[in-house]
């Protein structure tokens, strides 16, 4: 029985991730300073633990105490066998309150302080919400079969994500939208599911599921192999 496992802590800071060349919703919030921008890395997940298991039964006679001819009998059934297993499960994507509307700048977009830049909510920061952890398990079952004394027949059957868990991996993050000003206080709406059925709008509330991470753990698989050796 082999048994082993490693955990990560780590942590990522920067001021924004921005992929293309349009500043959209990871662009500077403010033109004038980057101190609303530094916060956790959308690279960032924190812990990370992977656990994996091999075990290999072997049967003998003189350590089991068993008669010469039970021991071929249960030699045939039981020896021969690997049942692998590998667990690994990390922290959840980080996400942000963003803030819909706001006023605009010639040629740009709506933002909360008419930037046309990042639209998170300042005081809250960025990357400060996180997704649940994403898991998987996957086990191997396999055994080596002598038919000949030069041919052997290796069988194995895999199971990848047994538990068949869902990873999330997209969430809506549209928290707030700007709302008519009144005695020189714009007020923010929370985007919740009655004030968004109130307000007829066709969207999905804020904290709902979007997208699973199929790159991480897709649905549950099984494979079978069979390999001949000579």
């Amino acid at each position: 029985m082999e048994f082993r496992v490693a955990w990560t802590w780590s942590k990522a800071l920067d001021y924004g991730q921005n992929a293309g060349g349009v500043p959209r919703t990871n662009g500077q919030f403010d033109p004038f300073t980057i101190a609303y921008d530094k916060g956790p890395s959308a690279l960032n997940f924190p812990h990370r633990v992977v656990a994996t298991a091999v075990w290999s039964p072997r049967v003998r006679g003189a350590a089991s105490g068993i008669s010469a001819t039970a021991e071929r009998a249960v030699w045939r059934v039981a020896d021969g066998w690997t049942v692998a297993a590998i667990f690994s499960e990390a922290s959840g994507r980080g996400y942000s309150y963003d803030v819909f509307g706001g006023t605009r700048l010639p040629g740009g977009r709506e933002s909360l302080n008419g930037s046309g830049g990042s639209v998170m909510l300042p005081t809250a920061g960025r990357n400060t919400l996180r997704l649940a952890d994403s898991a998987k398990l996957d086990v191997r079952l396999a055994r080596n079969f002598r038919l000949t004394e030069t041919v052997r027949l290796h069988a194995s059957a895999e199971a990848f994500n047994v538990l068949n868990r869902v990873n999330y991996s997209g969430v809506t993050q549209r928290a707030y939208l700007v709302g008519t000003p009144a005695n020189g206080v714009t007020p923010l709406i929370f985007q919740n599911a009655a004030t968004i059925a109130a307000e007829g709008l066709n969207v999905q509330p804020f904290g709902t599921y979007t997208a699973a991470g199929a790159g991480q753990a897709r649905e549950r698989q099984l494979q079978f192999g069979l390999r001949m050796e000579f």
